[in-house]
């Protein structure tokens, strides 16, 4: 069967039957070494090779589905995660970029090497996970109390292949969240990702939410200017904008009033509104084809302090 990691099969239930396997597997194993009799050792040792071959059998019928692979996935707040949709990219400046998705979850990994290793998390880390809700907040593996690893045991042509657990946290500690036995699973190398879901036509689409309202643009409109990348999206009398830097790798960057990383939003009487707080992330960037995709949320200022949530994008420019 090979050296193959567990995948965790959509079925919970089967998820939980193996891990209950293995504690009996442990405890058979303890009584064995500490506290059986010679007498009875032959007896727990019989007993041992039946459970190894069930708990064998188990993980290697139920839990590693042809279907399932590649794979990136894992048990989040005590519940199941799994990826539709992945990819891993290597960046110019050497550093690897995996994100899985699927309809309401984007989980991001920025790792400072692309090579076989174990890359550390927490505050002061170069490596970083990130994981956004429906285009909300990003909890991030390096905020606040965060922590965790990422381990690759394997990077090539087949794709990324590895296993993670971290703890993530909102700004200013204001929420958790954490993801224990994660598993990547040739994940394959390509190109960015596209959410279909999303409004627009072409290689253009982009969504949000102005205080709860969906925006349904019907123009998107990227355009460059001065090393400065300023996206619109417009259904007519509203309109969103995002300007960043044109050459923004893949992570987490906040929102200001100023600076490199700015929301605006125009109103239906042509009042202006910028950005005050909020968070822009980046899921993949590609220099070389002109594309890049990316979640944002950001509230704007007084005297309507507009709520932009559930954003995201993707864009040639």
């Amino acid at each position: 069967m090979g050296a193959r990691p567990v995948i965790i099969n959509l079925s919970l239930q089967k998820y939980h039957l193996f891990h209950y396997q293995k504690h009996i597997y442990n405890f058979y194993l303890h009584l064995l070494k500490f506290s059986i009799p010679k007498t009875m050792k032959s007896l727990f040792s019989y007993l041992l090779v039946i459970c190894s071959l069930s708990l064998g059998l188990n993980s290697c019928s139920d839990n590693l589905d042809d279907d399932n692979v590649p794979a990136l996935q894992a048990v989040r707040n005590g519940e199941f995660f799994k990826s539709n949709s992945f990819s891993a990219t290597s960046n110019n400046d050497g550093s690897l970029t995996i994100i899985g998705q699927n309809p309401l979850e984007t989980v991001l990994f920025n790792l400072n090497a692309g090579s076989v290793g174990t890359y550390r998390l927490g505050a002061g880390s170069n490596s970083e996970v990130n994981y956004i809700f429906n285009g909300g907040q990003s909890f991030s593996s390096n905020v606040g109390n965060g922590r965790g690893e990422v381990e690759l045991t394997e990077v090539n042509a087949s794709g990324v292949t590895g296993n993670f657990s971290f703890v993530s946290y909102l700004p200013n500690n204001a929420d958790s969240l954490y993801m224990r036995q994660g598993v990547i699973f040739k994940v394959p190398f390509g190109s960015p990702i596209i959410d279909n879901t999303m409004g627009g036509t072409g290689a253009n689409t982009f969504r949000a939410r102005i205080d709860g309202t969906a925006l349904n643009p019907t123009q998107i409109s990227p355009n460059l200017s001065g090393g400065e990348l300023l996206i619109n999206a417009s259904n007519g009398p509203n309109t969103i904008g995002i300007i960043l830097p044109v050459d923004t790798m893949p992570g987490s960057y906040n929102f200001g009033a100023s600076g490199d990383y700015i929301g605006t939003y125009v109103s239906s009487n042509g009042t202006i509104s910028t950005s005050t707080s909020g968070n822009l992330v980046i899921t993949a960037a590609d220099s070389t084809n002109r594309t890049i995709s990316g979640t944002f949320e950001f509230t704007t200022g007084g005297p309507n302090n507009f709520q932009i949530t559930e954003g995201m994008f993707t864009v040639n420019y």
